[in-house]
């Protein structure tokens, strides 16, 4: 029985660990270089890692099996690569914002408008 505990607590630390290394490699300035289908790929791989790692954790909790020290650090380091990659993700969220509100005409006054309708008037 111990030794199915510490199999499944092997398993969910390696699980954890490709885990995390596909939000490093997301947060990687090289996927913006990505192609649409590569990008898919990751999140479809990302998707069924978690899939697994959510299976194993329900699975050695109904044993009552604890958390070892190297899950415990797995999981750790994957928590640091999610919370790096959602900083970095509302960065980029606020920075397309500004884009759109720039493209919008919400940008930097450029010259005369007509009041609430931004119809330009002149330019200085």
């Amino acid at each position: 029985m111990t030794d199915n505990r510490s199999d499944l607590t092997m398993q969910e630390s390696r699980a954890a660990r490709r885990l995390a290394r596909l939000f490093r490699i997301e947060r990687s300035d090289r996927v913006e270089r990505w192609r649409n289908e590569a990008l898919w790929r990751l999140i479809g791989r990302r998707r069924r890692l978690l899939d697994e790692l959510i299976r194993l954790d329900v699975e050695r909790r109904s044993l009552a099996a604890p958390l070892s020290p190297e899950l415990g650090t797995a999981i750790g380091e994957l928590a640091l690569e999610v919370s790096q990659l959602r900083k970095l993700s509302l960065a980029r969220i606020e920075a397309l914002g500004g884009e759109l509100r720039r493209r919008q005409g919400a940008g930097l006054a450029t010259g005369l408008r007509d009041s609430a309708a931004g119809r330009l008037l002149g330019r200085g």
